[in-house]
């Protein structure tokens, strides 16, 4: 109980340190999309590793460097853990929907604002700041602590994969730690325990080389925004259900455990509605919880044809462009799913091409709830934080968790650290600096009690 109280009065004494080294990593610009500052950012970000008492080394990829670090807890049979997180972030645009601007952090009602805060910068740092307090508290962590963070989760992390498998031996560990993502709306603390999958398609329809008069050439010169808005009739019901033949094959069905531990998580409808700017959300709990944890979405993120200025102009495009994300859960597979759907629409239209983005997407993941990691996490941040985390069967969103139990055969759990209106990838993105200073104190008790379990056996 001595050490846990040191452990905390030294973190809480270093507060505003910590607060500068989050203030000069979001000020550097690390746009993956743009290649803008990714580089620069790298080489800042193992610059503050090494500060932090870890060792850290920059490593290329085909694309982005990875920054990996790690220290030692002078027991090679210590428990190993991964932190993994990504230093890349999403562009700032709109910026004139900004207060202030994305790259020069503001704190505001005890928030840091600006691109990255809560995605992902402020979320990797915790874990590096728990380590460097271990270092300076008792000359090590009690766990060996490693460190992956990518500079192209952003743009789907096409080489994380290749990257973890040609660098297995370095990497091995017994568990991946995530923290990425919000915790409950409500401000509970969670663990989750996976992440949905993303396809990014693209269908595209042409029809004459050139835009034509709607009157003189209407009904005869072929209509490319008919085409895609058939096509996506005929492939999302009314009430959400994807109609692509074969898409739920492999869906894993939801369980009892599943629904129990559903139902030990709160719902407020008012209070999630408005993390999404809505009055309330108008479903039951399971019903909201299944569609967010357990089941695939069919998303249209953006339509383009025609003309959309001022005044009008009467035209048939030329061409029709709809952008769809596709949110895949566990066991649902890119390499099952895309042909289904390019077979589906050429049925329909085969004038419509289906056009994928990227290499592959990213696959959904999820570890067992019984896992003997989860109860001394679980343990750790009710220590940490005087409440007991809520377990997520699966974060709605998506992140390239896959290749941890796929290529490095690892599990993995994550324990989201940021706001549950922390804006990410929107105008004014921020970080609540309580919850970024209890998340390094949380780390820092996962880390013990992980040794914990090592010693017992029971891990």
């Amino acid at each position: 109980m001595k050490d846990e109280i040191q452990l905390r009065d030294h973190i809480d004494g270093r507060r505003d340190e910590f607060v500068d080294y989050f203030k000069n990593l979001v000020s550097q610009p690390s746009i993956s999309a743009r290649d803008e500052g990714v580089t620069e950012c790298a080489e800042m970000l193992a610059g503050m590793l090494t500060e932090l008492g870890a060792t850290s080394r920059i490593m290329p990829t085909k694309g982005q460097p990875v920054v990996y670090g790690e220290v030692s807890s002078g027991d090679p049979d210590a428990f190993t853990l991964l932190c993994y997180g990504h230093y890349d972030v999403q562009p700032p645009e709109p910026l004139e929907l900004w207060d202030s601007p994305p790259f020069e952090p503001e704190i505001r009602d005890g928030r840091l604002f600006g691109r990255g805060t809560g995605d992902n910068k402020g979320q990797l740092l915790a874990h590096a700041m728990a380590v460097s307090a271990w270092v300076e508290t008792s000359g090590a962590p009690p766990i060996n602590v490693k460190f992956v963070f990518e500079g192209e989760e952003e743009s789907g992390s096409p080489n994380l994969g290749d990257f973890v498998a040609q660098n297995r031996e370095l990497l091995a560990a017994d568990l991946v730690l995530i923290s990425d993502g919000t915790m409950h709306p409500s401000g509970a603390p969670l663990i989750s325990l996976g992440n949905r999958g993303v396809i990014g398609i693209t269908l595209r329809a042409r029809g004459a080389d050139r835009d034509n008069h709607s009157g003189n050439k209407g009904g005869v010169a072929p209509n490319p925004a008919w085409m895609l808005i058939h096509v996506l009739a005929r492939t999302v019901d009314p009430s959400g259900r994807i109609l692509v033949d074969g898409f739920y094959d492999h869906v894993r069905s939801v369980g009892d455990t599943d629904l129990q531990i559903i139902s030990r998580l709160p719902f407020d409808p008012e209070e999630f509605g408005a993390t999404m700017g809505l009055p309330r959300v108008d479903m039951s709990k399971e019903e909201y919880y299944r569609k967010i944890m357990l089941e695939p979405y069919f998303n249209i993120s953006g339509l383009k044809s025609g003309y959309t200025g001022p005044g009008s102009k009467t035209i048939i495009p030329s061409e029709a462009e709809v952008r769809i994300d596709i949110r895949t859960v566990v066991d649902q597979s890119f390499d099952d799913l895309v042909p289904k759907l390019k077979r589906h629409v050429a049925e329909i239209d085969p004038r419509v091409e289906v056009l994928v983005r990227g290499i592959g997407g990213m696959e959904p993941s999820r570890t067992p709830a019984d896992h003997p990691a989860i109860a001394p996490i679980a343990e750790a941040i009710e220590r940490a934080r005087g409440t007991a985390p809520y377990i997520n069967l699966s974060s709605g969103g998506s992140l390239p968790n896959s290749v941890w139990p796929g290529v490095l055969g690892v599990p993995h759990v994550g324990i989201p650290y940021a706001n549950a209106d922390e804006n990410n990838h929107s105008p004014n993105e921020n970080m609540d600096l309580e919850c970024f200073h209890m998340g390094i104190q949380t780390s820092a008790r996962v880390f013990e009690a992980l040794a914990r379990a090592r010693r017992a056996g029971t891990l």
